[in-house]
């Protein structure tokens, strides 16, 4: 279904925030300022299925989502932001399908969770683990990066050919991506001088963390 909006309680944003910059906070602000979400759940991957190579460890990159719940929640004191460490603490790939049963079984909520992806992503909707019981599950909040536009949306969302799919295209332009911040760190030997040319991308409170980290 591709309609008007009606946001979940519960918001899921999962990722392997490798690392996580000012583009995923800025997708964070959106759901709570805009969309007015009542729950944001930050959830990093172990490691994600489609993706092969990590900067930063598991441990690390939880820390970051910690560290930006904790900041979050002084921003918006009427949400509940956490930062859910099952896929981390699995040691292994874990599927969505799994987390998403965790969550609703933790969380008691017998309502559609909301979830947030990419364009990339959803595009291969089709190959996740039970994609047909997820979108049962969730309500989609697909972020673009501008690149599309709602008739190729409608186009794609009817070509996964799913009768109880809900999803909603939100344009959302963003040059930032962590793959560029990735390339751009490994590149070259001194990470200091290549540290120091990417500032704008990363999330203030992260920054010295992630210089400790990386170095």
């Amino acid at each position: 279904m591709v309609g008007k909006m009606t946001t979940p309680h519960s918001v899921i944003f999962g990722g392997s925030f490798d690392p996580l910059h000012n583009g995923h906070l800025d997708i964070m602000h959106y759901v709570l300022q805009t969309l007015h979400a009542k729950q944001l759940i930050l959830l990093p991957t172990f490691c994600s299925p489609f993706k092969k190579g990590f900067l930063l460890s598991p441990k690390e990159r939880l820390i970051m989502c910690e560290m930006t719940s904790a900041y979050l929640a002084t921003c918006y004191p009427q949400a509940h932001i956490m930062t859910c460490d099952f896929e981390v603490m699995q040691s292994k790939p874990t599927y969505s399908i799994e987390s998403v049963r965790f969550l609703k079984k933790t969380l008691g909520d017998s309502t559609r969770l909301g979830f947030v992806l990419g364009w990339d992503n959803y595009a291969q909707f089709h190959l996740w683990k039970d994609y047909t019981i997820l979108s049962s599950m969730l309500s989609l909040l697909v972020f673009d990066r501008g690149n599309h536009d709602l008739t190729s949306f409608n186009a794609l969302t009817q070509g996964l050919g799913l009768k109880d799919l809900e999803a909603h295209f939100i344009p959302f332009c963003s040059a930032i991506s962590s793959s560029y911040i990735r390339e751009q760190l490994t590149k070259k030997n001194c990470v200091n001088e290549v540290f120091g040319q990417i500032p704008s991308f990363l999330v203030p409170t992260l920054k010295d963390f992630l210089h400790k980290h990386l170095l």
